[in-house]
């Protein structure tokens, strides 16, 4: 793709475990010494729209805001002939298995700010939006669908992975044909428990200029806290034993964490054994030095070794 005028170059690169190919644009002002957002950039589908279309939209934008952009290749993005819905979302969990690689190899070499990590993309590209950012809302705080296709045979989302506190903003067009589309979309997602803004804009089926989902992006980093709950184990000798860990922006001034057994705790970061093993939903409440107050949910499976 070469290098656009006055910006550093867009790199084309190929994910080793997924044998992916992908766009990546980091802005010519990057350092090491602050953490930066990240934006994928989902594209639709071919020949109307493919990873170097949204490169372009994206990386004269993202030099003058300071933002790294992905634009991975996609299979699972046919808005015109889509395959059936056992072959689409087949093709779907191979373009989650790709972005989870590329993000992860992104994290490895550049500094990302793990609050800071959304997606985008228009059109079909709404496929990839939906089936990787809503079954991993710990890694994309907030997605923006730009007058996206939908069927809601491809939805496969468990509802134990549905995070009510991840915002999603769908953006359409008054003379869409998508437009029923993505009213079916909003209906869906509200009525599993998402948080969905909309927008309504002027126009046909179009590009949307970048800076209407990085402003909503902004806006919910801004004006929301981050909050993830980590888990993973503290003793390869014993299962049951969890060690819990909570990354948020801003910082917490204080914390209490109920374990779904009956047992608590008032520490940063604790450690628990479980008696027995089984399904728990561990709960954390928090409260911000502004008196703000939250709570997040967690459900984890503890099993015998």
């Amino acid at each position: 793709m070469g290098t656009l005028p006055n910006q550093a170059p867009v790199t084309e690169l190929t994910d080793e475990r997924t044998d992916r190919p992908y766009l990546l644009y980091v802005p010519s002002t990057y350092s090491d010494a602050v953490s930066w957002p990240l934006v994928v950039a989902c594209h639709g589908t071919w020949p109307w729209d493919t990873p170097a279309p949204q490169m372009r939209e994206w990386a004269r934008f993202a030099e003058a805001h300071g933002i790294i952009i992905i634009t991975p290749c996609l299979r699972g993005v046919r808005g015109d002939f889509p395959p059936p819905p056992q072959k689409q979302i087949a093709l779907q969990q191979q373009d989650e298995q790709a972005i989870l690689a590329i993000v992860s190899a992104t994290k490895r070499k550049y500094n990302i700010a793990e609050e800071q990590v959304f997606m985008t993309g228009w059109s079909a590209g709404a496929y990839a939006i939906l089936h990787t950012g809503l079954r991993h809302p710990d890694i994309f705080r907030a997605l923006a669908i730009r007058q996206g296709t939908f069927d809601e045979q491809f939805m496969d989302i468990p509802a134990g992975r549905r995070d009510p506190w991840q915002r999603m903003l769908v953006i359409y067009g008054m003379a869409d044909f998508l437009r029923s589309q993505s009213k079916d979309m909003m209906k869906w997602l509200r009525d599993g428990g998402y948080t969905v803004d909309e927008r309504e804009i002027a126009g046909s089926h179009r590009r949307i200029d970048p800076e209407l989902p990085w402003r909503y992006f902004q806006k919910i980093a801004k004006t929301m806290p981050w909050l993830r709950i980590r888990a993973a184990a503290a003793d390869s000798d014993e299962p049951r034993n969890v060690r819990f860990h909570l990354d948020a922006v801003p910082r917490v001034a204080r914390q209490k964490w109920f374990f779904g057994d009956g047992t608590e705790s008032y520490e940063a970061s604790p450690e628990h054994t479980f008696d027995k093993p089984g399904t728990y939903e561990v709960t954390v409440n928090i409260a911000f030095d502004n008196g703000k107050k939250y709570a997040r949910k967690r459900t984890i499976k503890v099993g015998w070794k």
